[in-house]
Formats: structure tokens, sequence, C-alpha cells
């Protein structure tokens, strides 16, 4: 009897890691966000061209959802709404404004994170480029729109910054 439940409990732990592996083999386009139709992000500059407001922004904290906020979440996660457009309740950020470089920074607002792959997720202690709409209402929180970029040291995201000024820079009325 303790030799079957060892080779039980063994077969169980192989299995286990074939499937953990298998997972981790999965390339990241199966577990992002997948809409019909397709959502595709804009460029920078027509990110740009379509926000109220551009920043480079930093993410100091992260504001967890209130107990009732959960509780909305859970609901709609397990029970949706059908036909119905609706958001996830999701976290509020606090951020450290670096420099804007469109419109002008709304005080003491907070960005809406994102709640799905999505939408626009950010995270704490990272810089990024946004793009967002004002709110139309004070207190309501900026939500950044498609094309928002992570801010790293690669060339990438410094070209895609450069894109972005070259842009605004070009765009703007001319001063007589």
């Amino acid at each position: 009897m303790p030799v079957r439940w060892c080779s039980r409990l063994r077969a169980t732990a192989i299995r286990w890691q074939l499937a953990v592996l298998v997972c981790a083999a999965l390339p990241a386009t199966v577990l992002a966000c997948v809409t019909e139709p397709p959502r595709v992000t804009p460029p920078p500059s027509a990110a740009a061209a379509s926000a109220d407001l551009v920043a480079i922004v930093r993410i100091d904290e992260e504001i967890p959802l209130s107990p009732e906020e959960q509780a909305e979440f859970d609901r709609l996660w397990y029970t949706p709404p059908a036909n119905t457009p609706f958001y996830y309740p999701t976290t509020r950020l606090r951020f450290s404004t670096l420099r804007v470089l469109k419109g002008a920074m709304p005080e003491d607002v907070l960005i809406q994170n994102g709640a799905t792959s999505c939408d626009v997720v950010l995270q704490v202690g990272m810089q990024y480029v946004l793009f967002a709409k004002l709110p139309a209402l004070d207190g309501v929180r900026l939500m950044p729109l498609d094309g928002t970029f992570r801010l790293g040291p690669d060339k990438y995201d410094q070209a895609n910054l450069a894109d972005v000024e070259r842009f605004l820079s070009s765009s703007l009325p001319k001063m007589p």
C-alpha cells in the first residue's frame, strides 16, 4: 500500500511539473488582450495627437481597492452584465509629474490603473510617457490611453519619446 501511494504522488508531481513547463513555454501573446475586432495600439505620435495630456510620470504608490470596490470587482468578474458596457473597479495610482509635454496636469488627481490585459496597466517605481484625456469632473481619475508606454533606458523607448517630442514640437501653433 505505501508503495502505491508513493508512486501516485510521484506521478501527480510529474504532471504538475509538466503543466508548469507547458505554461511557461507559451508565448506572451497567448495571454495578451484579445478583442473582436482586434485593438491596435497607436504609434506614439498618433497617441499624442489624440490626447489632451501628454506627460512623463513616475508611479509612486498604488492605492488598493476598498472592501466595497473589491466586492464589486468580484461580482463583475464572476457574473458580468450581458450586453452592457462596464468597467471593473481598479486600483488608483499616486504619481509624480516629471515633465508635461502637452496640456496641463490637473492638481490632486490620481491615475486609474488597468484591471485586465486589455487596459493600460502601470507599475509602481516605473516611469511612463502618459497619454490621457482630461477628466470632465474634479476628482475623477486620469485614464491612460492606449499608446502609453514605459520609459526605460533602452534605445527603443528613447526613440519613442523623441518621436512624441518631434511630433508635438512640429504640431504646436507657431507664435508670431
